[in-house]
C-alpha cells in the first residue's frame, strides 16, 4: 500500500525543466524545485510563487544559489586552483545570512558591475597580482551621479579609494573564504595597497550645521502631514533618520517618555538607543499610535510612508522649497539635524546623556527589556532613565523654545505626565537629581 502511494506521489510530480541537477516540476498546478540532496539521501523540494514557466525559472535560479552545494560551480578541471567565479558561489552564501537585504543587494551589483569583469576567471594561484591589477582597474573607473551608474569612461567621478578599498576587501574575504572552506590550496595574498584612503575622522562631516532659523524654515515647508511628523521627530531625538522612518507602534512608551529605536526582537549591529520625548513630539507620537493600521507609525493609505531611498530625495526638496542656502561644499541633510543637536546638548547636559541618546555606547537587549518591560514601579523605571529624562528637560527647556519663533507651527508639549515623572516622590528634592554612571561604555544603573 504505501509503496503504491508513492509511486502516486512520484506521478504527480511532473518535470516541466531541467537546471543542471535540478527540476522544475508540476503538480497539480503548482510548479516546484526539486532536487536530490546526497547528504540525506532524499529528493527535496521547494514550491515556487510563479504563475508561468518563466518566473518559475528565475525564482528557481535565485533559490538553486542558495541550496547549491559550494564545490558545484568549480569544473572538475580546476581542482583545488579554481577561478574567483567558481569560488563566489560560496563567499555568496555565507554572506548572505550576515548581510542586511541592502548591504547584500550592494554586493550582487559589485559582483556584476567589477568582480565578474575583471576577476571572474583568474585563478586562486594568481590573485596576488590579479588583486593589485584589480585596484588599478578600479581607479580607472568612472560613473555619472546623475544615473548613478559604474561605466567605464562614461562618467567624470572617480570612485573614493575607500570605495576601492571596501571593493577589494570583499574580493580579498572571497579567497580567503575559499581557502578555509577547503574549495583552494591557496590562501588569500596580502592585502593590495590602496592610497588616499581616510580614516573617519579625516573626513568631511556629513552635512553642515543647521541654524534654528533654518530648522523653523524646513518645518514650514512641510506640505504633507506624514513628512511633518519625521521632521519633527527627528528635529525631537537627532537619530538616524532610517530609525524613526521604520519606528513601529510597539516601540513607543508613551507613559515613560521615551522610545526604543532598536525595537522588539529586532537583532542588529547597529547601536540604536533609547530616545526622549520632548516638545510636540508627545501629541504626535499619540496620534501616530492610535491610527496605527500597518504597526508603522509613519503611513499613507495604511502602509509603510517612506522607503530608505525616498529620505535623501525628501531633505533636498525641503531644503529647495525652504530656500536654506546649500551652495556650500558640506550640504544640509539629515545628519546636519543630528550633528547640531548633539552639539546644542553639550551646552546643557553631560557627555554621557549625550551618549545615552546619541547611540554612542551600546544597552543591551536585557538591559532594555529590565528598564522598559519590567513590572518594576514607575519610580524605579524613572530611575533608571535618568540621562534619557535629563535630555528631555533640556530640550524642552532650551531646544524647542529656540526654534519656535521661527516656525508657524506650535513646538510646545502637551503631555503633563512628562514632568511629572520626572520628580522622585521618595527622595526629596536636593537629592533627586539624576546622576550618570557608564562603565565599560554601556549603560548602567543611575542612581
Amino acid at each position: 500500500m504505501h509503496q503504491y502511494l508513492l509511486i502516486e506521489k512520484v506521478k504527480l510530480m511532473q518535470v516541466v525543466k531541467k537546471i543542471g541537477r535540478y527540476s522544475i516540476c508540476e503538480n497539480r498546478g503548482a510548479l516546484y524545485l526539486r532536487w536530490w540532496n546526497r547528504f540525506l539521501k532524499k529528493t527535496e523540494s521547494q514550491r515556487l510563487d510563479a504563475g508561468n514557466l518563466i518566473e518559475a525559472e528565475s525564482q528557481a535560479k535565485e533559490l538553486i544559489r542558495v541550496i547549491a552545494e559550494p564545490t558545484e560551480p568549480i569544473a572538475a578541471t580546476s581542482g583545488l586552483d579554481p577561478t574567483f567565479g567558481e569560488v563566489w558561489l560560496s563567499y555568496e552564501q555565507v554572506k548572505r545570512s550576515k548581510l542586511s537585504p541592502a548591504r547584500f543587494k550592494l554586493l550582487e551589483n559589485r559582483r556584476d558591475l567589477y568582480y565578474r569583469p575583471f576577476l571572474w576567471t583568474s585563478r586562486m594561484s594568481e590573485m596576488g597580482p590579479a588583486l593589485t591589477e584589480f585596484v588599478k582597474f578600479l581607479r580607472g573607473h568612472r560613473y555619472s551621479r546623475r544615473r548613478g551608474k559604474v561605466e567605464g569612461g562614461a562618467g567624470d567621478t572617480p570612485l573614493h579609494p575607500n570605495t576601492i578599498q571596501d571593493i577589494v576587501q570583499a574580493a580579498h574575504a572571497c579567497v580567503d573564504n575559499a581557502y578555509s572552506s577547503g574549495l583552494s590550496r591557496y590562501p588569500a595574498p596580502r592585502f593590495p595597497d590602496v592610497h588616499g584612503t581616510t580614516a573617519p575622522h579625516e573626513r568631511d562631516p556629513k552635512g553642515r550645521y543647521v541654524s534654528v532659523e533654518e530648522i523653523g524654515a524646513l518645518i514650514d515647508v512641510c506640505s504633507r502631514p506624514h513628512i511633518l511628523d519625521l521632521l519633527l521627530l527627528e528635529i525631537g531625538t537627532g537619530a538616524r533618520i532610517s530609525h524613526i522612518g521604520n519606528l513601529k507602534v510597539d516601540q513607543v512608551y508613551l507613559d515613560l517618555g521615551v522610545i526604543d529605536l532598536l525595537g522588539a526582537g529586532v537583532q542588529t549591529n547597529k547601536r540604536k538607543p533609547i530616545a526622549p520625548i520632548s516638545g510636540p513630539m508627545h501629541s504626535i507620537l499619540d496620534r501616530l499610535v492610535g491610527a496605527s493600521k500597518s504597526g508603522y507609525l509613519l503611513e499613507v493609505g495604511g502602509k509603510k510612508a517612506i522607503q530608505s531611498r525616498n529620505y535623501t530625495q525628501v531633505i533636498q526638496r525641503l531644503v529647495t522649497r525652504s530656500g536654506i542656502d546649500n551652495s556650500g561644499s558640506s550640504k544640509v541633510n539629515w545628519y546636519s539635524i543630528r550633528r547640531t543637536l548633539a552639539d546644542r546638548l553639550d551646552e546643557w547636559v553631560s557627555s554621557a546623556a549625550i551618549s545615552s541618546v546619541m547611540g554612542h555606547f551600546n544597552i543591551s537587549r536585557q538591559e532594555r527589556e529590565r528598564i522598559l518591560g519590567s513590572p518594576m514601579s514607575m519610580v524605579y523605571k524613572t530611575r533608571k532613565l535618568g540621562p534619557i529624562l535629563e535630555v528631555a528637560d533640556a530640550l524642552n527647556a532650551h531646544w524647542w523654545p529656540a526654534i519656535q519663533p521661527h516656525t508657524r507651527i506650535a513646538l510646545t508639549s502637551t503631555d503633563a505626565a512628562t514632568k511629572a515623572q520626572t520628580a522622585d516622590p521618595l527622595m526629596p528634592a536636593e537629592v533627586s537629581e539624576r546622576k550618570i554612571c557608564v562603565k565599560s561604555k554601556r549603560f548602567s544603573l543611575l542612581i
